[in-house]
């Protein structure tokens, strides 16, 4: 067996690793789409998770609003206050109700727990106070300490009379209720992972609101920022990461089995395709004597007449070998072969210039075809010059024998405009020709 040359060792490690690269290419970017999908998905759980806490924080969860619409009509109505903040002070989630005028605390309730603080100014308390005053808008923060030790989230509405900022609506609910009413369950059961924070409006800093169990770094999560009117982020991703551990060792698998494939593909058509010319060549050359077989000669010499515009001028030339299978059965296999391997070698020692030749058949018939015109002396010259070189000189049973080589030649195209047909010609006259007798009487 024929081992590969270093070019061809070297040309398929190219094109394996081209393979692979190319793969491992293919495999990055169908990972990446997925990356993209898996963001794009958390991007759209994202902004309607965020509107939907929103409106909670803003409208379902906290009274506060109603409590400031009331108080713009009667801001004196402090009566109603006490009975109102009662009613919500009734309910297990409500931890605090108070009322801000101006910069002063006017009313605390429960009063046996906050009515310390009525009359003090707003500037002692949490800066969520001043906040709402200076930005008149509606202002949450959670969770935070009360005075009490109980955590919660403040609710703080502005109150506004005649167009100008009049006092404040504060109302507190317990943490773990606001919370639980946000709904961050939902998240974890949709596989995300979550993150509420909020910047801390006195100091600047991180203040973590809400987060899933166990430890994560969101620091690639999918996120969505939101002023109330601290700036809030919501931060989440999923569970099992952007593209889970089992998904990349799958399509590492995919695209390594696709590499293999691919190679395996390619080597598999470039050896049939070797197989086909080994065959092709095995179909068009003799095995005895290396030159072309009729069938590749006939091939050969109709590449000749297509090759240029107008015929190609041709000499071709016929031997033939007489009483060469007797000889041949009579001296044995070893000399038979030996003799057909030196047929090409003799006929290369002879015919100067461009040529190919062929075994026309089995009975030592030879033919070339000599890509030129040759002239009628030196044509003459050649055949003798070929006929003393293929002369087979044998010895049998003790007595020289000649088996003598007969020729014959013709051109083209001026003998005939085909080629094979010329050469068919030649064969049959010289088939014809042969020596009457001369099978039985052996020259010597």
């Amino acid at each position: 067996m024929r081992r590969p040359s270093a070019r061809t060792v070297l040309a398929f490690a190219a094109f394996s690793l081209a393979v692979c690269v190319a793969a491992a290419s293919l495999g990055m970017f169908v990972h990446g789409e997925i990356h993209n999908f898996r963001r794009a998905e958390a991007a759209n759980v994202l902004s309607f998770y965020q509107q939907t806490m929103t409106l909670k924080l803003r409208g379902d969860l906290s009274e506060a609003g109603g409590l400031a619409v009331k108080l713009e009509a009667d801001p004196d109505d402090e009566a109603w206050l006490a009975e109102a903040s009662g009613e919500l002070l009734a309910r297990d989630e409500v931890a605090y109700v108070a009322y801000v005028q101006g910069e002063t605390m006017r009313a605390a309730y429960p009063e046996d727990a906050f009515g310390d603080m009525v009359g003090r100014n707003i500037s002692e308390f949490s800066y969520l106070y001043t906040l709402a005053k200076v930005t008149d808008d509606f202002v949450v923060e959670g969770p935070t300490e009360l005075s009490n030790g109980e955590r919660v989230f403040l609710f703080v509405q502005p109150i506004d009379v005649d167009g100008a900022y009049y006092g404040e609506a504060v109302m507190a609910l317990k943490a773990d209720y606001v919370i639980e009413q946000l709904d961050f369950a939902s998240l974890e059961e949709a596989g995300y992972r979550y993150e509420l924070w909020a910047v801390s409006p006195q100091d600047g800093s991180k203040d973590v609101i809400a987060a899933s169990e166990g430890g994560c770094d969101f620091s690639n999560a999918a996120k969505m920022s939101f002023n109330m009117p601290t700036l809030w982020t919501l931060s989440i991703m999923p569970t099992d990461g952007w593209v889970p551990s089992n998904w990349t060792v799958a399509l590492a698998a995919a695209f390594t089995v696709l590499s293999l494939l691919t190679i395996g593909i390619v080597v598999a058509v470039l050896r049939l395709r070797r197989m086909r010319r080994q065959l092709d060549e095995e179909r068009r050359l003799d095995p005895e004597t290396g030159l072309l077989t009729y069938g590749g000669f006939v091939e050969q010499l109709g590449k000749e007449a297509s090759r240029r515009k107008g015929p190609q001028p041709l000499t071709l030339v016929c031997l033939m070998v007489d009483d060469f299978e007797r000889t041949a059965l009579s001296l044995g296999w070893d000399a038979r072969r030996s003799y057909l391997q030196e047929v090409g070698d003799e006929i290369a020692h002879v015919v100067e210039g461009d040529y190919f030749a062929a075994r026309v058949s089995g009975a030592g018939c030879f033919v070339i075809a000599l890509r030129e015109r040759v002239e009628k002396r030196a044509l003459g010259d050649l055949m003798r010059g070929l006929e003393l070189a293929l002369l087979w000189k044998a010895r049998i049973d003790g007595k020289k024998v000649f088996c003598r080589v007969r020729s014959a030649a013709v051109r083209y195209p001026e003998d005939g405009d085909d080629p094979a047909a010329l050469v068919e010609r030649m064969v049959s006259l010289l088939e014809r020709d042969r020596p009457e007798g001369f099978g039985r009487r052996r020259r010597s």
